[in-house]
């Protein structure tokens, strides 16, 4: 065994001259091991509600959309839907036909996203099982019917069935300006209501593509094409097989590129709540530099012997800098073991519930990534390293004299 090991593995687990050193090292140890468990819990646990949340989204978000390069609409292009139906590892595709609308129930009047689709869409986003009430359906009795987000339906205090009706206006894309009427107005009747993500929920509403067109005034036109991938990791290399190929006329997009906001607000909470509980981590690291300062003074006469015996001053500042990596290293380790096996007993057995309430899960969602939990480590072996050097440095240069 390399002989500054085995001295600092000594010091850490003899008793010392003076039992505060040995308080200061536990209190050391116990603070890193806190901290490095906190770190895991805390990141587990956003990664847990962003996975949820990127979950609930993913039911509406597509893997890719090819759009018009411009303009709101373009013709129906049945060779590039053929040309879509070839290409492996494409699980479907929907045409859409997607814009702004303002819907009024009674006194009531929302903004809202007006998303037309065709029959088999339900099929390739399972959006029935995000359906809270009513159906799920496009017609019904040969009368066009919309399915609506919570959000929506609660501002519009809805009546859900075939008797009460929304309607929905649009701008006439053909109404001159002499003409009384400039908006195209539609009712359609609501008979579902559903819940999948706060923004969506309060923003969209899905009726047929059929009924959409007729609204917007664009038959035979589509604004987007929807595609699921049967492998999502594979979006980002399809997008740049296509894009060169539809270029000028379409552009394609990811789900990334669809929800830059969402996702950047999910990595920068991530990331804030990161930094907070790393600069805790700071401060309780001055326990370490406490503890290896007052066992270098309390092991002044073992260093005078080291010097006797021909140890150079290099070696002597190793001995106490792997006291103090000791001490991060055995408190990481011990945060590592706690903060793993809290996350897997909740993500598992879900014993710390969100209480009373209309919630998507009963209990909080964890995700342990092992990126995550690499980055910790080295972070916190760092500070701890850090932690220990400088002051180790400076005090066996102060007592070790050339």
């Amino acid at each position: 065994m390399n002989l500054s090991i085995f001295i600092a593995r000594r010091y850490l687990f003899s008793k010392k001259k003076q039992n505060a050193i040995n308080i200061i090292s536990i209190i050391s140890m116990v603070g890193v091991a806190i901290g490095t468990t906190a770190l895991i819990v805390v990141l587990s646990v956003f990664n847990g509600i962003d996975t949820l949340l990127t979950e609930a989204t993913d039911t509406f978000t597509p893997d890719l959309t090819i759009s018009p390069a411009k303009g709101k609409f373009i013709e129906t292009d049945s060779s590039l839907l053929e040309k879509l139906a070839k290409i492996p590892g494409i699980a479907s595709y929907d045409p859409v036909v997607e814009e702004n609308s303002l819907v009024k129930f009674k006194d009531k009047l929302v903004p809202v996203v007006v998303k037309g689709v065709d029959s088999t869409y339900a099929d390739h986003v399972n959006i029935r099982q995000s359906v809270i009430s009513g159906i799920y359906t496009l017609e019904e009795e040969g009368k066009p019917t919309v399915v609506m987000g919570y959000g929506i339906a609660a501002a519009l205090k809805i009546r859900m069935g075939l008797s009460s009706p929304v309607t929905f206006y649009y701008p006439d894309r053909k109404a001159s300006s002499a003409s009384s009427s400039a908006l195209n107005n539609l009712q359609i009747y609501p008979l579902g209501i559903f819940s999948a993500q706060q923004d969506i929920d309060g923003k969209y509403v899905i009726t047929g593509i059929e009924t959409a067109r007729e609204l917007f005034g664009v038959p035979g036109q589509i604004s987007k094409i929807e595609i699921k991938l049967q492998n999502p990791d594979q979006a980002i290399s399809l997008k740049e097989e296509l894009s060169p190929q539809l270029k000028p006329i379409y552009k394609v997009e990811d789900k990334y590129d669809l929800n830059r906001s969402f996702y950047a607000m999910m990595k920068s909470e991530k990331l804030a709540v990161f930094l907070i509980l790393l600069f805790i981590l700071l401060i309780a690291s001055f326990n370490i530099i406490g503890s290896v300062s007052m066992l270098i003074i309390d092991k002044k006469e073992d260093i005078g012997i080291y010097r006797a015996l021909g140890m150079t001053k290099e070696k002597i500042i190793s001995i106490f800098k792997l006291e103090g990596n000791l001490i991060t290293g055995f408190g990481a380790l011990i945060g590592l073991i706690l903060g793993t096996l809290l996350c897997l007993l909740q993500e598992y057995y879900g014993f710390i519930t969100l209480g009373n309430g209309s919630y998507i899960v009963s209990a909080y969602p964890v995700k342990v990534i092992t990126s995550d939990v690499l980055i910790i480590m080295i972070t916190v072996i760092s500070i701890g390293y850090i932690a220990s050097y400088f002051p180790v440095k400076y005090l066996v240069n102060k007592i070790v004299k050339p």
